[in-house]
């Protein structure tokens, strides 16, 4: 048997950041399938920069139909954040004290290990309802591989388990994602006379007040499995101006927003366009683009796959406040669960590790869960 570890090692030396095609680490993956004797299928498309994506679906059972039904999907993403030219062994898996540090050990390559050596352990023949591993592309950069799935009706699945890192505790419960570019119009003249035109970013100030006060009244809405239990906005970027003594035509920001389960996550971005069509009373102008609009997920703790991966009847459930491809796979028609070795804490870093006990727990992890809903 190959270990996990193993495993890793091979799947951390093969890059894949998001901003490449990750061919190489599918191939790869086909490779080590084609032994097995599993069907397989791809979807690919091309990225907004023209590069190849693939998502990837492998089951022991026939996969002909046009939309796949699954009892079990065990979903893994490809890809990777970028990292830095100073980290020289990125992609050269180490091991320090029982930790193994490479970019992508935990996020997400460290389940993707434990995905490949619970099925060198499987009879296949045992399994007596469908399971499809799943394989997709660009995560990292707004789920689009897990979207790309939803949107073309790909698959359907009964249960979900979406690997991230939760230090191997389920997390049955997710906020949304959504991000909008909002920018900022005025006029611009010699900043000695002010009145002949009108400053964007005073403007795009007025529309930050207003914003943070929207923030506020989403403290009303709460659901407190969450901490916080309300919907968080954040604006993390603003531009603005050209000189110091122009009176700036233009500003524009970057809002983000964390819907809570059950609340719709346009909910933010209509109270947003009355926010500016109030304003636009008093020369005000703005324009707002959504660059991504996804919403939570909810399962219930007495769900079946969520006690399909507890290593103890009555262990912790968890939330996560972090986006994942889950509210994808619940559009899908699944129950849902995120769980993975590994600490989030760690990853997006230099510093990013797993521990090599937690990828051995989480294959029997998974191993038990396959055995119970397809087994």
């Amino acid at each position: 048997m190959i270990s996990p570890a193993t495993l890793l090692r091979d799947l951390v030396a093969i890059p894949t950041v998001s901003s490449q095609s990750n061919r190489p680490l599918i191939e790869w993956i086909q490779r080590f399938f084609l032994p097995l004797g599993w069907h397989q299928r791809l979807f690919s498309y091309e990225d907004a920069h023209g590069f190849e994506k693939i998502n990837l679906i492998v089951s022991p059972r026939s996969l002909d139909e046009e939309s796949i039904s699954a009892e079990l999907a065990i979903v893994c993403h490809t890809d990777t954040v970028p990292y830095s030219s100073t980290w020289a062994d990125a992609t050269n898996l180490l091991e320090v004290d029982g930790m193994l540090h490479g970019c992508g050990a935990c996020d997400v390559k460290g389940f993707l290990a434990c995905m490949l050596a619970t099925v060198l352990e499987m009879d296949t023949a045992a399994l007596r309802h469908q399971l499809c591993l799943v394989f997709t592309s660009d995560e990292e950069v707004g789920c689009r591989g897990a979207r790309f799935l939803a949107e073309h009706k790909a698959l359907k699945a009964r249960y979900a388990i979406v690997g991230e890192p939760t230090s191997l505790t389920p997390a049955r419960a997710g906020k949304g994602y959504c991000l909008a570019t909002i920018s900022v119009k005025g006029r611009a003249a010699h900043s000695a006379f002010p009145e002949a035109g009108h400053s964007a970013i005073f403007a795009a100030a007025q529309l930050l007040r207003e914003i943070e006060n929207l923030a506020q009244e989403l403290l009303l809405e709460r659901n407190n499995a969450f901490s916080p239990p309300w919907t968080t906005l954040n604006v993390g970027e603003i531009r603005g101006g050209t000189a110091k003594n122009i009176v700036p035509s233009e500003c524009s920001f970057l809002l983000e927003w964390r819907p809570i389960p059950g609340q719709q996550p346009n909910l933010v971005l209509d109270r947003l366009r009355k926010i500016i069509g109030r304003l636009s009373a008093n020369e005000f102008e703005a324009e707002v683009e959504v660059l991504r609009m996804d919403s939570g997920f909810e399962t219930s703790a007495e769900s079946t796959v969520i006690q399909s991966v507890q290593r103890q009847p009555g262990t912790p459930i968890e939330t996560i406040a972090f986006a994942t491809e889950a509210p994808w796979l619940a559009r899908m028609g699944a129950e849902v669960v995120v769980i993975g070795p590994g600490s989030m804490l760690t990853a997006h870093s230099p510093r990013e590790c797993v521990p090599k006990a937690e990828l051995d727990s989480c294959v029997h992890l998974l191993r038990t869960a396959i055995e119970q809903l397809c087994g």
